[in-house]
């Protein structure tokens, strides 16, 4: 069973933004530069964007995953792209352990 993050449920989180026809916009992990960094911002103006606004069809993965779909940015998060990587070398592997749940219309995204 999975719990719920900070008591965020990816069914109720869906109904709302389809009820309201908005999209979801994170209250605990929100659109600005303490999100990404503990102690100030240490790359310049962060530009936020929906996958939607960066190309018309949108896709996380194209014909399956694989370790080289993912790359680390300036973020500095070195491990978590590391980890994903080593479940990417097996997709039945990032299947088990996460089910990524998209909805484009309301824009949330999870990985359990």
């Amino acid at each position: 069973m999975v719990k719920a993050f900070e008591g965020q449920k990816f069914s109720s989180l869906r109904s709302g933004c389809r009820q309201n026809r908005t999209l979801f916009e994170d209250p605990i992990f929100r659109a600005e530069d303490k999100s990404l960094f503990r102690s100030g911002n240490r790359i310049g103006k962060v530009t936020w964007k929906r996958p939607k606004e960066l190309c018309s069809d949108p896709h996380l993965f194209v014909n399956g995953i694989s370790a080289h779909d993912l790359h680390q940015g300036q973020l500095g998060n070195c491990w978590f792209v590391a980890a994903c990587s080593s479940l990417a070398s097996r997709e039945v592997l990032w299947q088990k352990v996460g089910s990524l749940h998209c909805v484009a219309l309301c824009a949330v995204f999870t990985l359990l």
